[in-house]
């Protein structure tokens, strides 16, 4: 159907004055599998085929996204290209495709029977891991398998896979009154799993951990962050490291490349060929081969995340960072496989070195507290006391606030475990981070914990 469209598509916009062509083509098949207890509740199976054309009018850049390959609609994409390169008056700039060999394709997926047993397994485990656990909503993985194709008018083309994968599990338990959700996610490559049973141990197990927990005191908190929760704050403050960020002043990082902007433990890297990574790519969305890179070191800040527009504004090498969130949207600053190097020591041994304090499990509206801008964020929180290095008891309804970037300096320890998020345009993974002190904001206001 693509050839078709295509075919078709190409007479049309030369007739219209269209003159030179890209073409980003993004194929994927996708299943995801459900089950409740016990049985498939989902199975679905799709193959998509979506197109993003950018057309050359007059030395302007037009563009239009197309999902329906019927040859009928060609003459839509055409207006909608002469219109917006017409309207925006933008340059078009020429891909320079690089000269890859196809890509390795990878094996076939297991049979989906073997993931409906391996997900009722893990459904019946959160249910024997606790007698509270009232119901398992949801317990379901999604893989896709893509391609990614960039293409010109010339005939010239390159390649490359997109594939990933995600399991997820979410729970209640109940004891009395009293109700809590709980659960976990984690992304995957596909025909690669996670252990979904421990997992599921461990969504029951906190889930069933916070129906007695309480507040905590107001004041400020030695605190260990779980990996997951020091994720989702890399993931909300990302944007202060991409350039068109930084060159439009919206970016506490504006003016700071050299300088320390975090303690002499941090060190972040982005590797597009992380064996372990959960998105590889060879090359971005506009052509550029992407680079393995280190963005801080020691906590000075090396470089910016860059497409070829925000590195020619702040005078950088493009390092193969332009990415489109989707194959309707256009490029712009992303990222593959993005690491917070881990440390040393286990989370218990953070735990131990903090000796009494709180470990924070799990933050609410990440996106909404957060402010990339200042680097402030304020999040409703959960997760338990620490006495003498031990968990002594569930804390919820608690808000933690601070900086993030003084968050990074003041680290007194990084752990040696590490999770997988997925993010914006790729994926990024952190470890267990231990805070000497971060602001609580909790129900009993009787004392303070410094």
């Amino acid at each position: 159907m693509l050839r078709t469209y295509l075919e078709a598509f190409f007479p049309a916009a030369q007739a219209a004055g269209v003159g030179q062509m890209h073409f980003y083509i993004k194929q994927a098949r996708s299943r995801d599998v459900s089950v409740y207890r016990g049985e498939p509740e989902q199975v679905t199976q799709a193959e998509e085929c979506c197109l993003f054309i950018e057309g050359e009018v007059s030395g302007y850049s037009g563009s239009a996204y197309v999902c329906d390959l019927r040859p009928e609609g060609c003459g839509e994409a055409v207006r909608l290209i002469r219109e917006s390169a017409l309207g925006k008056k933008r340059p078009f700039l020429p891909l320079q495709l690089p000269d890859l060999p196809e890509p390795e394709e990878p094996g076939d997926l297991p049979p989906l029977p073997e993931l409906v047993a391996r997900l009722a397994a893990a459904e019946q485990a959160a249910y024997d891991a606790d007698s509270r656990v009232e119901l398992v909503h949801s317990c379901s993985l999604s893989e896709y398998r893509g391609r990614v194709t960039l293409a010109d008018s010339t005939g010239r083309s390159v390649t490359d896979l997109n594939s990933g994968g995600h399991f997820e599990i979410s729970l209640t338990a109940r004891q009395g009154d009293v109700v809590q959700l709980g659960g976990r996610s984690c992304p995957l490559a596909p025909g690669s799993y996670p252990d979904m049973e421990l997992l599921a141990r461990q969504a029951a197990r906190d889930a069933a951990g916070m129906l007695e927990a309480s507040s905590y005191p107001t004041g400020h908190s030695p605190v260990v962050l779980d990996s997951r929760v020091v994720c989702q704050l890399l993931d909300a403050f990302l944007p202060a490291f991409f350039a068109k960020n930084v060159q439009s002043r919206t970016s506490i990082l504006a003016g700071k490349l050299g300088e320390r902007i975090a303690g002499e433990l941090t060190v972040l890297e982005e590797d597009p060929f992380l064996p372990e990574g959960l998105c590889r790519r060879r090359f971005d969305d506009e052509g550029i081969p992407t680079t393995a890179k280190t963005i801080l070191s020691g906590g000075i800040l090396r470089t910016y995340l860059c497409d070829r527009q925000s590195a020619a504004w702040c005078g950088l090498v493009p390092g193969g960072n332009g990415f489109r969130p989707t194959y309707a949207e256009e490029v712009g600053p992303g990222y593959t496989n993005l690491i917070l190097r881990p440390g040393t020591l286990s989370r218990q041994e953070l735990l131990a070195d903090m000796g009494n304090g709180l470990l924070i499990t799990g933050v609410n509206g990440v996106f909404a507290g957060a402010n990339p801008t200042s680097g402030d964020f304020s999040l409703l929180s959960r997760g338990y006391r620490v006495q003498g290095g031990q968990l002594c008891g569930g804390v919820n309804q608690i808000t933690i606030a601070g900086n993030f970037f003084e968050l990074l300096q003041q680290a007194k320890g990084l752990g040696n475990d590490g999770a997988w998020i997925h993010s914006g345009t790729g994926c990024l993974s952190a470890p267990s981070l231990y805070v000497a002190s971060l602001a609580i904001s909790g129900g009993d206001t009787s004392g303070t914990n410094d």
